[in-house]
């Protein structure tokens, strides 16, 4: 039976292991039980830790493990180039699992400790521009370019994880930690070309907010477009060594498989829902504040492209849960062909020209949040974005035309105005405050 050591926070956690007919299956050892104890959530909310050789759901094992890895053709190139059917979860997680989204390390049951191996290489710009290539096309990449990297990065997009100093970019080989995302461009023809500048200016203003910690910048590489995103899973120690963080996106804390990528939308189905993302986060002790400030900040910027892979939960070594910093959140609806859909439903409605203000705090209520809470959350983020929006530094996102911040700017207003009507009426069911004596 093939296996492999799963790792986290510097312990053994696991073995996963392979049948006959190559179905993963996970067995938890002693060290993480000892260390986190039964019913843990700090690998995923439906995969908690339970005693010493216990195998996990498979089915969960399954749908967690596809969550990890790239879907669609980046999964078929992934596959391609490791020489395994784009079907083999065990064999693609084998070849890529040593640096995967969040903290989780898969290597060889008799190898080292992950934090003692794995090493940089300097890449050139064209050796970059290179793997950005190769990471959309239906054929291996260039081995002698790949060496033994063994990254994965979920998702559809094509992308690559590097690591970068202050000389410039560098190859992570067996293991090395990444810490910047690379993602290409569309082609500069396309009508939705500027969506890696948008982007960049989405998370300039919600770091603005305190929403994300995420940098990201748009670059030319040796004449391949492409936006660079630092990694917020990625953590500098004291000594300069580089820590993984933990955490799952929401389809893998919901065990919903993503083979058909419109899964990661609700779209009318029950899950995934907001309010299921909100108990996650309370199941982990955190409050579901920020994700309604999360979730008012892309109605306000209209992005189309937000669902269940694009909602993290930070997995901490002390077993608590948290919100993940924002992440892959652009503007859409300033594009002429753009759909108008939002991909979680705000208190039963997902048509972004019908989400108001009191949609949004109707929706955090249903999180049981309290409703002036929930409002003063609303408030505080719209009017954070509209301050945000009038103090950025335009000239430091040149790819954005005015429409794509003028189309922001007038949705602010009209949210605002909305907002202007909910808090008068909430003090009114509230009644006159009384003075303190």
């Amino acid at each position: 039976m093939q296996a492999l050591a799963v790792w986290l926070y510097d312990t053994h956690i696991a073995d996963l292991h392979a049948d006959h007919r190559g179905r993963p299956g996970w067995t938890w050892s002693d060290a993480a039980y000892g260390r986190w104890g039964s019913q843990s959530r700090v690998v995923s909310h439906l995969l908690p830790v339970t005693s010493p050789g216990t195998r996990a759901n498979p089915a969960r094992v399954r749908v967690f493990l596809d969550g990890l890895l790239p879907e669609g053709n980046a999964r078929t190139n992934y596959a391609l180039s490791a020489g395994v059917a784009p079907e083999d979860t065990f064999g693609l997680i084998s070849a890529y699992g040593r640096d995967t989204a969040g903290a989780l390390v898969f290597q060889g049951l008799a190898e080292d400790a992950p934090d003692r191996t794995g090493s940089y290489e300097r890449a050139t710009d064209p050796e970059v521009a290179t793997l950005l290539r190769e990471a959309d096309r239906h054929s291996p990449a260039d081995h002698t370019l790949r060496g033994n990297q063994s990254i994965s990065l979920a998702g559809m997009i094509p992308k690559i994880g590097l690591h970068r100093d202050a000389v410039g970019w560098l190859r992570c080989l067996g293991g090395a930690p990444s810490t910047w995302i690379l993602k290409i461009a569309h082609p500069e023809t396309s009508p939705v070309a500027d969506v890696v500048d948008t982007e960049a200016l989405a998370l300039a203003l919600a770091r603005s907010l305190g929403l994300t910690t995420v940098d990201a910048h748009v670059l030319s590489v040796d004449g391949v477009r492409a936006i660079a995103v630092s990694r917020y899973d990625r953590k500098a120690d004291e000594s300069g060594r580089i820590r993984r963080v933990h955490q799952e996106d929401s389809a893998q804390a919901l065990s919903i498989s993503t083979a058909d990528p419109t899964r990661k939308f609700q779209y009318g189905n029950a899950l995934p829902s907001l309010s299921a993302i909100a108990e996650i986060l309370r199941a982990g002790g955190a409050e579901p504040d920020d994700l309604l400030r999360l979730v008012t900040f892309n109605v306000a910027i209209g992005n189309t492209d937000m669902h269940a892979k694009n909602i993290s939960v930070l997995r901490l070594p002390d077993g608590s849960a948290r919100l993940a910093p924002a992440y892959d959140t652009s503007m859409h609806l300033h594009h002429p062909t753009s759909q108008r859909r939002f991909g979680f439903d705000i208190d039963g409605e997902s048509d972004l020209d019908r989400i108001d203000t009191r949609a949004l705090v109707a929706e955090g209520r249903s999180w049981r949040l309290p409703e002036r809470r929930a409002t003063e959350l609303v408030t505080s983020t719209l009017e954070g974005l509209g301050r945000a929006l009038d103090e950025v530094d335009r000239a430091a996102h040149p790819g954005v035309g005015d429409g794509a911040v003028e189309t922001v700017a007038a949705r602010v207003s009209s949210l605002l105005a909305g907002a202007l009507t909910v808090a008068p009426a909430v003090r009114a069911r509230r009644g006159p405050r009384r003075r303190s004596t």
